[in-house]
């Protein structure tokens, strides 16, 4: 036999600073919310699996009887701090910082495992780090590890919301903890700090228009959205930042959440892989960083940024050409019109041309007001 505080006190000695129990039964409580969110296009379409494959641990792990939750803490910078200085540096979330966690959380949770097969003959298990199709949240929330802020993070008390989560489906019968409770009360930091407005209501966010999800998804970001996401290249912590639940856990004495953005356009994929590769953002691919990075250098506006972007508006792929000529038109000035004339005197790309006449467009319009 083992009990639930031997499991509790090993995962903590292994490293996992949050341990809950539950049952294995269906995620019922958020089947109409995740119809609801289907209904209204709010899904990012990076959701693995089915709905069905999202709520039903059963369909997992034969025999599945209880699922340990569990958690680990990490830190994000404190707000603004992309604002700092005028060197073109751009941000990375908090989560995005060191190792990466799917390799950790993963890692921890065998060790975890071994332990507890040594104890229990027959033991089973299945284990879930984030692009695993349950719902990491709902199974953290009926665990007991925290409760949903309105910003849809899980809050965790002594911890805020900088927690990243995962699960062992296993074959044992655990007694299961009560699900998490708090509340925001009538707070809105979260929802009011969204530049994208993606927090459409308290618990409801609009995946498509998150920043986290606009530095992670594939090819053209929405015009309109670009200048928003600032100097973000991967992940966002803005509602985290703004929420009073975190103001004892923000805790960053380095820099190593800022990038360097030219650094980062120059890199082939092999300097890519050496730098990053062991992060969770190398999983999304080289040019989609640098997408965000030329993104960034037109948020920056510094006329310095023209260099590196002329270079880009000549790059094999038409993703980054096509946000090169946004970027460069962002910009503006003279040499602007410059480079964006001569992306339209040789560009064959539909949308690479479409971008740089609106933006040359743009610039004019600018320069005679």
């Amino acid at each position: 036999m083992i009990t639930r505080e031997e499991i509790r006190k090993t995962a903590n000695e292994i490293g996992l600073d949050l341990v809950g129990f539950t049952h294995a039964g269906e995620l019922e409580r958020i089947r109409e919310i995740l119809e609801e969110r289907e209904r209204c296009g709010y899904l990012s379409g990076m959701e693995p699996g089915s709905r069905d494959d999202r709520i039903c641990p059963g369909l997992h792990l034969e025999d599945v009887k209880s699922i340990i939750a569990v958690g680990l803490s990490y830190k994000f910078p404190p707000g603004g701090c992309e604002k700092q200085g005028d060197c073109p540096k751009g941000v990375l979330s908090g989560f995005a910082v060191g190792e990466d966690y799917h390799r950790v959380i993963e890692s921890r949770l065998e060790q975890l495992a071994l332990y507890i097969k040594s104890r229990i003959k027959g033991f089973r298990y299945s284990i879930m780090v984030d692009t695993g199709p349950l719902v990491d949240r709902e199974v953290a929330y009926r665990a007991g590890i925290g409760w949903y802020g309105k910003n849809c993070s899980i809050i965790c008390p002594g911890f805020g919301s900088g927690i990243l989560l995962g699960e062992m489906l296993t074959n044992i019968e655990l007694e299961p903890d009560t699900p998490g409770s708090g509340e925001c009360g009538a707070c809105t930091l979260c929802i009011d700090t969204c530049p994208t407005g993606a927090l459409i209501a308290p618990y409801t966010l609009n995946a498509k228009k998150c920043i986290s999800y606009l530095t992670q998804m594939r090819g053209i970001v929405p015009r309109e959205l670009r200048p928003k996401m600032g100097t973000s290249i991967y992940g966002c912590d803005r509602c985290q930042q703004a929420c009073p639940h975190n103001r004892d856990t923000i805790s960053f004495k380095d820099r190593d959440n800022a990038i360097d953005l030219i650094e980062l356009l120059q890199m082939d994929k092999r300097e890519f892989n050496k730098k990053f590769g062991t992060r969770s953002l190398a999983w999304r691919g080289l040019n989609v960083l640098k997408r965000n990075a030329v993104i960034a250098l037109g948020n920056f506006k510094k006329e310095e940024g023209l260099d590196i972007l002329a270079s880009i508006s000549k790059h094999p792929s038409p993703m980054l050409r096509a946000h090169a000529a946004w970027a460069v038109g962002r910009i503006g000035g003279s040499r602007a019109v410059r480079i964006l004339q001569n992306m339209l005197d040789c560009e064959k790309d539909a949308d690479v041309r479409s971008e740089a006449e609106l933006s040359l467009k743009e610039v004019r319009e600018r320069r005679i007001t």
